[in-house]
Protein backbone atom coordinates (compact mmCIF):
# COMPACT_ATOMS: atom_id res chain seq x y z
CA UNK A 1 0.00 0.00 0.00
CA UNK A 2 1.27 3.39 -0.98
CA UNK A 3 1.81 5.67 2.07
CA UNK A 4 2.51 9.51 1.49
CA UNK A 5 4.85 10.48 4.57
CA UNK A 6 6.33 13.82 5.45
CA UNK A 7 9.96 12.87 3.93
CA UNK A 8 8.37 12.87 1.00
CA UNK A 9 7.34 16.36 0.88
CA UNK A 10 9.73 17.40 3.17
CA UNK A 11 11.81 19.49 0.92
CA UNK A 12 9.14 21.53 -0.22
CA UNK A 13 7.96 22.64 3.44
CA UNK A 14 9.48 25.73 4.66
CA UNK A 15 11.96 25.58 8.20
CA UNK A 16 9.88 27.17 11.32
CA UNK A 17 12.70 29.33 12.60
CA UNK A 18 12.10 30.94 16.18
CA UNK A 19 13.85 34.59 16.48
CA UNK A 20 17.66 34.36 17.35
CA UNK A 21 18.67 34.46 20.72
CA UNK A 22 21.45 36.78 21.86
CA UNK A 23 24.57 35.26 23.31
CA UNK A 24 24.33 35.81 27.01
CA UNK A 25 26.17 38.92 28.47
CA UNK A 26 26.66 40.20 32.21
CA UNK A 27 25.05 43.09 32.86
CA UNK A 28 27.50 46.13 32.73
CA UNK A 29 28.27 46.74 36.79
CA UNK A 30 31.25 48.35 37.86
CA UNK A 31 30.80 51.84 35.92
CA UNK A 32 28.52 52.65 38.79
CA UNK A 33 30.86 51.38 41.26
CA UNK A 34 34.11 53.28 40.45
CA UNK A 35 34.78 57.38 40.72
CA UNK A 36 33.24 58.56 37.33
CA UNK A 37 35.06 61.41 34.97
CA UNK A 38 34.08 62.86 31.94
CA UNK A 39 35.49 65.46 29.04
CA UNK A 40 35.62 66.35 25.60
CA UNK A 41 38.74 65.34 23.55
CA UNK A 42 41.56 63.08 23.65
CA UNK A 43 44.12 64.85 26.37
CA UNK A 44 45.90 62.72 29.23
CA UNK A 45 43.59 63.69 32.32
CA UNK A 46 46.11 64.37 35.62
CA UNK A 47 44.65 63.59 39.15
CA UNK A 48 46.78 65.47 41.62
CA UNK A 49 47.36 64.42 45.20
CA UNK A 50 47.43 66.60 48.15
CA UNK A 51 50.24 65.69 51.22
CA UNK A 52 48.90 65.00 54.30
CA UNK A 53 49.19 67.38 56.94
CA UNK A 54 50.13 65.98 60.68
CA UNK A 55 49.37 68.31 64.03
CA UNK A 56 52.31 68.67 66.54
CA UNK A 57 52.30 69.67 70.23
CA UNK A 58 53.44 73.22 70.59
CA UNK A 59 54.60 74.69 73.91
CA UNK A 60 53.08 77.88 75.40
CA UNK A 61 54.11 81.13 74.14
CA UNK A 62 56.28 79.51 71.34
CA UNK A 63 55.50 81.00 67.38
CA UNK A 64 55.31 77.82 65.53
CA UNK A 65 57.13 78.38 62.69
CA UNK A 66 57.28 75.28 60.68
CA UNK A 67 54.69 75.08 58.35
CA UNK A 68 53.80 72.04 55.75
CA UNK A 69 54.49 72.37 52.53
CA UNK A 70 50.96 72.33 51.02
CA UNK A 71 51.51 71.54 47.25
CA UNK A 72 50.22 69.12 44.94
CA UNK A 73 52.07 65.96 43.24
CA UNK A 74 50.79 63.89 40.61
CA UNK A 75 49.13 60.21 41.97
CA UNK A 76 48.08 58.90 38.67
CA UNK A 77 47.16 59.70 34.73
CA UNK A 78 44.06 58.89 32.53
CA UNK A 79 45.02 58.45 28.92
CA UNK A 80 41.67 57.69 27.15
CA UNK A 81 41.99 54.97 24.69
CA UNK A 82 38.83 54.01 21.61
CA UNK A 83 37.41 50.53 21.16
CA UNK A 84 35.11 49.41 18.39
CA UNK A 85 32.98 46.62 17.46
CA UNK A 86 31.50 46.44 14.07
CA UNK A 87 29.43 43.90 11.71
CA UNK A 88 28.89 44.22 8.29
CA UNK A 89 25.65 43.08 6.49
CA UNK A 90 24.88 42.24 3.18
CA UNK A 91 21.37 43.58 1.22
CA UNK A 92 20.85 40.11 0.64
CA UNK A 93 20.99 39.04 4.38
CA UNK A 94 18.97 42.18 5.17
CA UNK A 95 16.13 41.77 3.01
CA UNK A 96 15.54 37.78 3.62
CA UNK A 97 16.14 37.29 7.43
CA UNK A 98 12.62 37.27 9.25
CA UNK A 99 13.53 39.71 11.93
CA UNK A 100 15.44 42.91 11.64
CA UNK A 101 18.76 42.38 11.20
CA UNK A 102 20.18 45.59 11.71
CA UNK A 103 19.16 46.39 14.95
CA UNK A 104 19.22 43.28 15.99
CA UNK A 105 22.74 43.75 14.95
CA UNK A 106 22.99 47.22 16.67
CA UNK A 107 21.81 45.89 20.01
CA UNK A 108 24.70 43.12 20.51
CA UNK A 109 27.23 45.96 19.29
CA UNK A 110 26.15 47.72 22.11
CA UNK A 111 26.24 44.65 24.15
CA UNK A 112 29.75 44.41 23.42
CA UNK A 113 30.99 48.16 24.12
CA UNK A 114 29.09 47.57 27.55
CA UNK A 115 31.33 44.34 28.11
CA UNK A 116 34.57 45.68 26.76
CA UNK A 117 34.32 48.23 29.32
CA UNK A 118 33.06 46.20 32.57
CA UNK A 119 36.28 43.64 31.50
CA UNK A 120 38.62 46.72 31.42
CA UNK A 121 37.37 47.69 35.42
CA UNK A 122 37.16 44.70 36.41
CA UNK A 123 40.88 43.75 35.13
CA UNK A 124 41.86 46.99 37.20
CA UNK A 125 41.83 44.64 40.26
CA UNK A 126 45.33 43.37 40.12
CA UNK A 127 46.77 47.16 40.26
CA UNK A 128 45.13 47.59 44.07
CA UNK A 129 47.59 47.70 46.74
CA UNK A 130 47.52 44.51 48.34
CA UNK A 131 46.87 41.00 47.93
CA UNK A 132 44.55 39.86 50.75
CA UNK A 133 43.36 36.42 49.25
CA UNK A 134 44.05 32.99 50.11
CA UNK A 135 46.00 33.01 46.87
CA UNK A 136 46.23 30.41 43.55
CA UNK A 137 44.45 27.22 44.00
CA UNK A 138 43.14 28.36 47.35
CA UNK A 139 39.44 28.32 47.98
CA UNK A 140 37.83 32.06 48.59
CA UNK A 141 36.86 32.36 52.50
CA UNK A 142 34.95 34.85 54.47
CA UNK A 143 37.98 35.36 57.11
CA UNK A 144 40.30 36.36 54.21
CA UNK A 145 37.27 39.16 52.47
CA UNK A 146 36.99 40.45 56.20
CA UNK A 147 41.27 40.85 56.55
CA UNK A 148 40.60 42.64 53.39
CA UNK A 149 38.64 45.00 54.93
CA UNK A 150 40.37 45.31 57.56
CA UNK A 151 43.29 46.42 55.73
CA UNK A 152 41.14 49.05 53.91
CA UNK A 153 39.69 50.62 57.42
CA UNK A 154 43.42 50.45 58.55
CA UNK A 155 44.06 52.74 55.38
CA UNK A 156 41.10 54.68 56.27
CA UNK A 157 39.32 54.21 53.22
CA UNK A 158 36.02 55.60 53.68
CA UNK A 159 32.60 53.91 53.36
CA UNK A 160 31.24 52.51 51.19
CA UNK A 161 33.45 49.53 50.59
CA UNK A 162 32.43 46.67 47.63
CA UNK A 163 33.10 43.57 46.95
CA UNK A 164 33.18 42.39 43.82
CA UNK A 165 34.17 38.79 43.25
CA UNK A 166 33.50 35.85 40.47
CA UNK A 167 30.49 33.98 40.88
CA UNK A 168 32.85 31.01 41.77
CA UNK A 169 33.84 33.04 44.46
CA UNK A 170 30.94 33.73 45.73
CA UNK A 171 29.82 30.04 45.57
CA UNK A 172 32.69 29.43 47.74
CA UNK A 173 31.44 31.75 50.74
CA UNK A 174 27.80 30.33 49.94
CA UNK A 175 29.01 27.03 50.72
CA UNK A 176 30.86 28.39 53.61
CA UNK A 177 28.08 30.85 55.50
CA UNK A 178 25.60 27.14 54.95
CA UNK A 179 27.92 25.75 57.90
CA UNK A 180 25.73 25.00 61.29
CA UNK A 181 24.59 28.30 63.15
CA UNK A 182 27.24 27.65 65.97
CA UNK A 183 30.21 28.71 63.61
CA UNK A 184 27.74 31.92 62.03
CA UNK A 185 25.48 32.54 64.96
CA UNK A 186 26.95 36.18 64.40
CA UNK A 187 25.12 36.21 60.79
CA UNK A 188 21.95 35.31 61.70
CA UNK A 189 19.39 36.87 58.71
CA UNK A 190 22.09 37.41 56.41
CA UNK A 191 23.20 34.03 55.95
CA UNK A 192 20.02 32.80 56.13
CA UNK A 193 18.99 35.15 53.30
CA UNK A 194 21.99 33.94 51.19
CA UNK A 195 20.65 29.88 51.93
CA UNK A 196 17.37 31.43 50.40
CA UNK A 197 18.10 33.24 47.87
CA UNK A 198 21.75 31.76 46.87
CA UNK A 199 23.12 35.96 46.92
CA UNK A 200 23.32 39.01 49.39
CA UNK A 201 23.88 42.12 47.80
CA UNK A 202 25.17 43.42 51.13
CA UNK A 203 25.95 44.35 54.11
CA UNK A 204 27.72 41.75 54.81
CA UNK A 205 30.65 41.97 57.26
CA UNK A 206 30.42 45.58 56.78
CA UNK A 207 30.49 45.87 52.91
CA UNK A 208 28.03 45.47 49.61
CA UNK A 209 28.61 42.72 47.82
CA UNK A 210 28.36 42.11 43.87
CA UNK A 211 29.00 38.93 41.86
CA UNK A 212 30.44 40.14 38.14
CA UNK A 213 31.14 36.97 35.65
CA UNK A 214 33.04 39.59 33.45
CA UNK A 215 36.30 38.73 35.81
CA UNK A 216 38.61 36.81 34.18
CA UNK A 217 39.65 33.32 34.68
CA UNK A 218 43.39 31.97 34.32
CA UNK A 219 43.43 28.45 33.03
CA UNK A 220 46.15 26.90 35.12
CA UNK A 221 45.65 26.95 37.96
CA UNK A 222 41.78 28.23 37.15
CA UNK A 223 42.14 31.39 39.22
CA UNK A 224 40.02 34.46 39.47
CA UNK A 225 41.00 37.91 40.78
CA UNK A 226 38.25 39.63 42.68
CA UNK A 227 38.04 42.82 44.27
CA UNK A 228 37.50 44.63 47.77
CA UNK A 229 37.46 48.82 47.11
CA UNK A 230 36.28 51.72 47.98
CA UNK A 231 34.85 53.49 44.99
CA UNK A 232 37.92 55.99 45.07
CA UNK A 233 40.41 53.19 43.97
CA UNK A 234 39.06 52.84 40.29
CA UNK A 235 38.51 55.46 37.76
CA UNK A 236 36.58 55.27 34.63
CA UNK A 237 36.77 58.63 32.54
CA UNK A 238 34.48 58.84 29.56
CA UNK A 239 35.29 60.70 26.59
CA UNK A 240 32.98 59.52 24.07
CA UNK A 241 29.85 58.01 24.68
CA UNK A 242 29.05 54.72 22.40
CA UNK A 243 28.12 55.93 18.88
CA UNK A 244 26.65 53.72 16.11
CA UNK A 245 26.76 54.83 12.80
CA UNK A 246 26.27 52.67 9.50
CA UNK A 247 27.83 53.41 6.07
CA UNK A 248 26.77 51.83 2.74
CA UNK A 249 29.06 50.05 0.43
CA UNK A 250 27.05 50.36 -2.81
CA UNK A 251 29.53 48.43 -4.57
CA UNK A 252 29.53 45.59 -1.96
CA UNK A 253 25.33 45.83 -1.50
CA UNK A 254 25.79 45.35 2.11
CA UNK A 255 25.49 48.17 5.09
CA UNK A 256 29.10 48.93 7.49
CA UNK A 257 27.55 49.40 10.88
CA UNK A 258 30.24 50.47 13.51
CA UNK A 259 29.84 51.52 17.19
CA UNK A 260 32.65 53.56 18.97
CA UNK A 261 33.47 54.68 22.42
CA UNK A 262 36.37 56.35 23.78
CA UNK A 263 37.20 56.19 27.45
CA UNK A 264 40.05 55.84 30.20
CA UNK A 265 40.20 53.17 33.50
CA UNK A 266 42.57 52.88 35.76
CA UNK A 267 43.75 52.38 39.33
CA UNK A 268 43.30 55.91 41.23
CA UNK A 269 43.99 55.29 44.97
CA UNK A 270 45.69 52.00 45.00
CA UNK A 271 45.67 51.59 49.10
CA UNK A 272 41.72 52.04 49.03
CA UNK A 273 41.52 48.87 47.53
CA UNK A 274 43.29 45.17 47.61
CA UNK A 275 42.81 42.56 44.88
CA UNK A 276 41.62 38.71 46.12
CA UNK A 277 42.83 35.62 44.39
CA UNK A 278 41.37 32.33 44.84
CA UNK A 279 40.45 29.17 43.19
CA UNK A 280 37.45 29.52 40.44
CA UNK A 281 37.28 25.64 39.62
CA UNK A 282 33.57 25.18 38.33
CA UNK A 283 31.79 24.12 41.40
Amino acid sequence: MAITKYADISSYINTIYERALFVAREQNLMTGLVTPYSARGWMSRVLPIHPEITAVAVADAVDFNQPTTFGKSTEMTLTPDEIIAQVLLTDRAIETDPDNLRNDAALELGNAIATKIDIDLASDFGGLAAEKGPGTGATATLAKFSAAIAYLRNNKAPSPIYIVLHPYHWHDIWMELGQPAASYAMLGDLANQAMRDYFVAGPLIGARWFVNANIAVGSTPPDAVSGVFNPQALAFDSRRAPRLEAERDASLRAWEVNITAGYAHGVRRSEFGVYYTADATAP
